[in-house]
Order: structure tokens, then C-alpha cells, then sequence
């Protein structure tokens, strides 16, 4: 069964009698897997192996390797360095900042316009860190 849209859900939601009916009802839909096997995931949906992504989010080795285990719970930069890493969609990197209760990326936002820029067409961490830098904004650490 294909998964019903966000929007879609609000409106059951907003029209069901209770919650508990609701929850039953949709309970697939609500199911979101821990950051850890969502980067996995993707991961493995990309072709990569999770040396590939330590290396390429620029971040310390030791760290990275915590955040994809699951022993760190990364920051919205940090997380935002491994979504670079593993090639991210901005649709996907949206979805991973929402779940893990970060802020998805926002247009009217100077820096996150760069970083949407940046996942758009498919720029490193250091392409991306250059671009903030060059305009003034805070690198991705």
C-alpha cells in the first residue's frame, strides 16, 4: 500500500474522533526508524559504504563513525556535513533534519539558500563551505 502524503495525513488527522483511532489506523505511516538505520539506509541505497561517507563529510573521523552508529546525536551541521557526504536529495536532507527534530532547511533563510544550492547541484562539504564562506555565513563544522 502506497504511503499516503503529509498533507493527506494532517487531514485525517485533523478529522478522526480520537487519536487512538487515528494512530491504529495509520500505524505504518507513523513508523519512523532511528537516525541510524535511516543514514544506513541511504547509504546502502547510494552505493556507498560508511568509510565513504566519514571521508567525505570532513568531519573527524571518530565523531563521524559515532554519528552513523548512533553513540552521537549529531547537530543540524553536523548531520547537514553527512547528508553532503552521502549525496543527499535536498528532499531527502529535508527529511532527515525534520526527523532527527532539526529545522528543515528554509529559502528565505541567506545560509540555508546556499546549502539548498549547494544539495541542488551537487556540491561537496567544501564546495558548500567555500560558497558560505565567500558570502559571508557560517561554514557547515
Amino acid at each position: 500500500m502506497p504511503k499516503k502524503s503529509t498533507s493527506n495525513l494532517e487531514n485525517e488527522l485533523k478529522k478522526s474522533v480520537s487519536i487512538e483511532v487515528f494512530l491504529q489506523e495509520h500505524q505504518e505511516e507513523l513508523t519512523v526508524s532511528d537516525l541510524p538505520t535511516q543514514l544506513q539506509a541511504l547509504i546502502e541505497s547510494k552505493g556507498l559504504t560508511k568509510a565513504d561517507v566519514v571521508k567525505e563529510s570532513n568531519l573527524n573521523e571518530i565523531y563521524a563513525y559515532q554519528i552513523l552508529s548512533g553513540a552521537r546525536r549529531p547537530s543540524r551541521d553536523k548531520l547537514l556535513a553527512v547528508c553532503f557526504a552521502m549525496k543527499a536529495t535536498l528532499d531527502e536532507t529535508q527529511t532527515l533534519l525534520r526527523q532527527s527534530g532539526f529545522a528543515p532547511l528554509y529559502v528565505k533563510n541567506r545560509r540555508d539558500s546556499i546549502i539548498i544550492f549547494a544539495l541542488a547541484h551537487e556540491h561537496t562539504i567544501i564546495q558548500l563551505n567555500s560558497a558560505l564562506y565567500d558570502h559571508g555565513e557560517a561554514v557547515v563544522e
